[in-house]
């Protein structure tokens, strides 16, 4: 009996032994198709300017989709320094008085990003500032 019992389990030991070892080689390969050489640090530099070419300080400039916290301001003369995983990053680019804008940042060099004015920024704003008083002050429309 005791033959018997040794020869039944034998088999679903050898196959099942089998699959988990087919199961842990799949599961390295599979682990090492998810870590591409993109996951590298990348640090993008540029340069932000009006659409006349006049350097942009003050300026918010982030990489679209990055999951973690990653701003730049650039300074008095408009560069900005970021650093991204990404393998093609596209940079979003805003301030205020002018049009918020996108740019594909190119593989070597700097990226130059152009922002175009506002159209009467100041009367925007203007309207902007008293709505969102209205608001606060309770004196707005409720939802």
């Amino acid at each position: 009996m005791r033959s018997c019992l040794h020869s039944i389990y034998r088999p679903a030991c050898f196959i099942f032994f089998l699959l988990l070892l087919l199961g842990s080689i799949g599961a390295t390969s599979a682990l090492a198709q998810t870590s591409p050489t993109a996951a590298l640090p990348r640090t993008l530099t540029g340069k932000v300017t009006t659409i006349a070419g006049a350097p942009l300080a003050g300026a918010t400039v982030l990489v679209r989709g990055d999951q973690r916290d990653n701003t730049a301001i650039t300074n008095k003369e408009g560069m900005f320094l970021l650093t991204t995983r990404q393998a093609q990053p596209v940079l979003i680019v805003n301030c205020a008085g002018y049009e918020e804008n996108q740019a594909d940042v190119p593989q070597t060099g700097d990226a130059v990003v152009s922002l175009a004015p506002i159209d009467k920024y100041k009367r925007q704003l203007r309207k902007q500032g008293k709505k969102a008083y209205k608001e606060w002050n309770g004196k707005g429309k409720s939802h």
